[in-house]
């Protein structure tokens, strides 16, 4: 069997279970709503975690979902939707969402 078929059963040529990202598993086409800090700057454009992380200390997008290390897609779109000017000024924001939904 070539590694790449050992690879795709699940395990490595030594025949240890390899594991994969969550990810992988979703069904194709389907991008997971919580990303990632290295996925959340990709979906942003960023070249960088590092500019990802400045455009968080801006504000420019909302920092991780609360208690967790991973960002909302649709706030990161919701955030960028409003910067961008495509979302009217009388919508909420993020941030007043977020106060009104408090736990």
């Amino acid at each position: 069997m070539t590694r790449a078929a050992e690879t795709a059963n699940g395990h490595d040529p030594e025949g240890a279970l390899v594991r994969r990202p969550r990810a992988s598993r979703l069904p194709p086409g389907l991008t997971p709503r919580g990303l990632t800090r290295e996925q959340a700057a990709l979906y942003c454009g960023c070249e960088t975690v590092e500019a990802f992380d400045s455009w968080v200390r801006r504000g420019i997008v909302p920092g991780p979902i609360r208690g967790t290390h991973r960002w909302d897609r649709k706030a990161i779109d919701h955030a960028l939707d409003r910067r961008s000017g495509l979302i009217a000024r009388g919508e909420p924001d993020i941030d007043a969402w977020l106060a009104e939904h408090a736990s």
